[in-house]
């Protein structure tokens, strides 16, 4: 038994996260008790606003101060690479619950998200992994590549949501358009993001492509003005 419980009967998944998390169970066991501890420290949170923030360090004090508080938690959920057991579920229950868990998931650090900006993900979540659409040869995305994501959102603090999309294999990609300049990041397990960019510089089309742990990604990205893709008053 873990410290967050799903309940048996399954509910509407597009309802998963959307409301007030009930309060955790009690417990044993060393993966429990750091979930309680987690559950803890978020509970005396404050919402994060996203203007407390702009991209590359252009924090506000109050948005400082909050990026320490949290790097903590940060830290707690980096979710190792395993392979994961074989399933006969079929697809719509494969997708249903990867959808759950990138949900709750996300709930553990909810209180660090703006409302309006974790609804819209949610969203977006919902329509990447309806079932209609999905080809059923492409394996459903990893609770992994999702923490790695999720992970990448809290470092980066992006003021506009990327497209999401998935690799046959698994893997999240978040991308960003901005005219023809355009980023795409696929996240890959254990904090590692592969993305590649293309922008005009001085007049040239310039592509770039590397691995970097999400913990540079804002180092590696900032001679490229990355503030185009992820700043609110940079509209497509």
């Amino acid at each position: 038994m873990t410290a967050l419980q799903l309940a048996k009967s399954r509910p509407d998944v597009t309802q998963i996260g959307a409301a007030i998390m009930m309060p955790h169970t009690s417990a044993v066991g060393q993966v429990s008790a750091q979930l309680t501890d987690i559950l803890s420290a978020l509970s005396a949170a404050r919402s994060f606003d996203s203007s407390d923030a702009r991209f590359l360090g252009q924090r506000s004090a109050s948005g400082a101060k909050e990026f320490r508080r949290i790097s903590p938690l940060l830290d707690s959920l980096v979710t190792s690479e395993k392979s994961e057991a074989p399933t006969t579920k079929n697809i719509q229950e494969q997708l249903y619950d990867a959808l759950a868990s990138f949900k709750v998931r996300t709930a553990t650090i909810a209180m660090h998200l703006d409302r309006d900006w974790r609804d819209r993900l949610f969203a977006q979540l919902d329509s990447l992994l309806a079932a209609d659409d999905w080809q059923i040869e492409d394996e459903t995305p990893t609770l992994a590549s999702f923490s790695t994501f999720i992970r990448m959102l809290m470092y980066l603090r992006p003021q506009r949501r990327p497209g999401l999309g998935a690799t046959g294999n698994g893997h999240l990609i978040a991308s960003w358009t901005l005219g023809d300049d355009k980023l795409t990041m696929e996240c890959l397990p254990s904090d590692f993001v592969r993305w590649n960019l293309s922008v005009f510089i001085e007049g040239e089309r310039e592509r770039v492509a590397a691995e970097s742990p999400i913990q540079r990604l804002a180092a590696v990205l900032a001679p490229y003005n990355p503030s185009r893709w992820f700043n609110a008053d940079h509209v497509s």
